[in-house]
């Protein structure tokens, strides 16, 4: 049985479903809302790596009884172990081209598009729920980094110049991936792969949230590769699969944002 643990269609949690919609693959949907600690309820799927992975809530793929966790992986095992379309790149150097993008979406670019994401939307959710409730379920959690990015975003870290500095910090990833766009069609090459579907997940936010950033004038590539990627059937229907028809505003605490830089 194939089964994935999942929320709204937005950054990680999109992936997967991506990746799933383009192989036609089977499966059972197991729906839960992390932002109300449902990851944490006693029976949910957990091993040494899902606890620990930097991407901390979620997704998690269940295969016959094996977790597989941390967005990128899960999107090389779908391609790997499912029929369907290929989605890994064509050869060795095209192999490390896709991993190498998901390393700078997983360490770079992830961390500013989490931390933009809560500061404009779950901040303001959690601002409605009880502040002593919410602090005593945090207050459970381990390791501690996991405990304080919930606290980060309970206790509206975020000040204005702390947001234009992410905003800052994506001058780099956009910029590498723009001029990628411009040698070929596709990041890891001229086939469509997972580089894509990674990189796409992590990137649709940015018009909402940095719109200086990414915008038809600065990275008309991506603009370009963005309305490419919502053409395709399996990226309609994984987007389809949103409960609340606002899935653009589902974010919770990713990995820590790089101290340098």
């Amino acid at each position: 049985m194939l089964e994935l643990y999942h929320w709204e269609p937005n950054v990680f949690f999109l992936k997967p479903l991506i990746a799933l919609e383009e192989k036609g693959a089977e499966w059972v949907s197991r729906w839960f809302d992390p932002t109300r600690f449902e990851q944490f309820a006693p029976g949910f799927p957990a091993n040494q790596e899902s606890q620990l992975h930097l991407e901390r809530e979620g997704p998690l793929l269940v295969h016959d009884g094996e977790v597989v966790s941390g967005s990128y992986f899960m999107l090389e095992y779908i391609a790997e172990s499912l029929p369907g379309p290929e989605l890994l790149p064509g050869g060795a150097f095209e192999h490390y081209r896709a991993r190498a993008f998901g390393q700078l979406g997983a360490l770079i670019l992830a961390p500013i598009v989490c931390a933009l994401g809560c500061a404009r939307y779950l901040v303001p959710a959690l601002a409605e729920r009880n502040r002593d409730e919410l602090r005593a379920r945090v207050a459970a959690i381990e390791p501690i980094e996991r405990r304080n990015a919930w606290l980060a975003v309970i206790d509206h870290a975020w000040d204005e110049r702390a947001l234009e500095d992410l905003r800052r910090r994506l001058q780099f990833p956009v910029s590498h991936i723009e001029a990628a766009l411009g040698s070929s069609r596709w990041l890891a090459g001229d086939e469509y792969s997972i580089a894509d579907i990674d990189a796409f997940a992590l990137l649709r936010p940015l018009p909402d949230l940095a719109p200086q950033v990414v915008n038809e004038s600065a990275t008309p590539r991506i603009v370009e590769f963005l309305a490419r990627m919502h053409e395709r059937p399996a990226v309609r229907a994984a987007l389809a699969r949103s409960r609340s028809g606002r899935p653009h505003e589902a974010f919770v605490p990713g990995p820590e944002c790089s101290r340098w830089g």
